[in-house]
């Protein structure tokens, strides 16, 4: 049996923890409810089923939560599981503030909790039971209406968001008859790209680990986040990472005791010497893996993708940038 990567004592490592806690993967819900006329959303990944008969489900939330308060004393909440092209809500419900609805689509379920449009599955329900646990509060709710939606869920794992991809050794599916599916005729561009680069990014990743350079994907995709915007803060890279900004700040906690990163009391984020080493490092390797993967693609059609993909970033940054002005 091969060593651990990490091992110890809960409180004495809170990071280790958090990162093995990790390794179990989850979908990602907004849980939303309706206090006083206020509507409160948060995004959480601790929601799991309890019973069928009756319908029980449960999440928790941190007592430090400013929507505590809230959640603590409503009677009803809704679990909204996001999709998988919803990383963008996840996040701005990932994040503390005021009016988080003002400017996403939503309807009134029972007890007026909101439910997001084009998620994967809505719970409504109505809270029965609370429980203590530690940091966080256990909240049991009987779900009295459901909703499934044709969408694929988004999954978070190691830290991470994912997205779902039907096992190899399970495959129902020929091989002619998934090549007739997947043909690229009626395939959206969006999730063609998404596909792509979890193949790219699996095979880096797998690399990576042979090579001993010692770094997760998201560890390595913060550093090179930082080398390509010197001196912005954790959040101002959120978009570059694809993750919420709780899950962000646990990858910069570990890039931090690696000596890597520093944060300054503007909490702007800065490669240390050593940083700027490994990201020479991790670019070196991408590159080797990116030949080895696309070795059979012609010149002309390496260098067309390059271009379109670099003016979709170019048009996402002016975008930004615009709105940010």
């Amino acid at each position: 049996m091969k060593p651990p990567l990490e091992s110890g004592i809960p409180s004495a490592d809170r990071g280790g923890f958090r990162r093995t806690l990790g390794e179990f993967a989850t979908g990602v819900t907004v849980i939303t409810a309706t206090v006083k006329g206020i509507p409160y959303g948060l995004t959480s990944n601790s929601f799991t089923s309890v019973s069928l008969d009756p319908p029980l489900v449960l999440w928790s939330i941190r007592r430090e939560s400013q929507s505590f308060a809230a959640f603590e004393t409503c009677e009803h909440f809704a679990v909204n599981v996001l999709a998988d092209d919803q990383i963008a809500l996840s996040q701005h419900f990932a994040k503390s503030g005021p009016n988080k609805f003002e400017s996403v689509v939503h309807s009134k379920g029972r007890g007026d909790a909101p439910l997001l449009h084009e998620v994967a599955a809505t719970f409504e329900c109505r809270r029965t039971c609370a429980y203590e646990g530690g940091d966080h509060l256990i909240l049991l709710g009987e779900v009295e209406a459901f909703s499934r939606y044709d969408r694929a869920p988004l999954v978070f794992s190691k830290g991470r968001y994912a997205v779902m991809a039907e096992h190899p050794d399970v495959s129902i599916l020929a091989p002619a008859a998934l090549t007739s599916h997947v043909d690229g005729k009626n395939e959206v561009l969006s999730n063609l790209m998404i596909r792509a680069y979890s193949s790219i990014a699996s095979e880096v990743e797998r690399e990576r680990k042979k090579t001993g350079l010692g770094l997760s994907l998201m560890q390595a995709r913060l550093l090179r986040a930082c080398a390509a915007h010197p001196g912005s803060t954790l959040e101002a890279l959120l978009p570059e990472l694809l993750l919420d900004f709780n899950a962000s700040q646990n990858v910069l906690g570990s890039l931090v005791s690696l000596g890597l990163l520093v944060v300054d009391p503007q909490d702007r984020v800065r490669l240390t010497a050593a940083g700027e080493i490994r990201v020479k490092e991790i670019v070196v390797h991408a590159r080797r893996c990116e030949e080895m993967l696309l070795r059979n693609v012609p010149a002309e059609e390496l260098a067309a993708m390059t271009s379109v993909l670099s003016k979709i970033v170019g048009a996402d940054q002016a975008v930004g940038s615009a709105t940010a002005g």
